[in-house]
């Protein structure tokens, strides 16, 4: 069976910027239908919004059809209860994250935001790597 896990929005543009990252094995075993990913939609709007900011409109359009299209999105309105519940515990900038991840118990939250830390679903890209029997990149992204 596949995993089921949340990627933040960081996996992603660690994995797009650098092709030697654990992200990077991620992001591809992603592609190839190893893993099942869930986003939010303030993931969506990072990657965008960070892809607009570097490189423009069109690479901005590319990676949100990227996201759309290989991975599962959970929407805020869909979150309010668990939100709620949480609001206080993590910062109002990763809610959204932990949420998700809470409400469809998902393992795993895959993240480079140390914000998440205590929290049992947080998990490092490299971490992550290590617990599908794959051997990590030196680096945690």
């Amino acid at each position: 069976m596949r995993p089921r896990v949340f990627l933040d929005s960081n996996v992603f543009i660690y994995a797009f910027e650098d092709g030697d990252s654990n992200s990077r094995i991620i992001i591809d075993m992603l592609t190839a239908g190893e893993i099942e990913a869930v986003v939010s939609e303030r993931v969506i709007r990072e990657v965008m919004n960070y892809f607009r900011t570097v490189y423009g409109r069109d690479h901005s359009a590319f990676y949100r059809d990227y996201l759309l299209q290989s991975c599962a999105v959970v929407y805020s309105r869909d979150l309010r209860r668990t939100m709620a519940s949480l609001r206080g515990a993590v910062k109002d900038k990763d809610l959204e994250q932990l949420a998700a991840a809470r409400a469809l118990s998902l393992r795993y939250l895959v993240s480079l935001d140390r914000h998440f830390e205590g929290f049992g679903e947080y998990i490092t890209p490299r971490d992550f790597v290590g617990t599908l029997g794959l051997r990590p990149r030196q680096s945690d992204y």
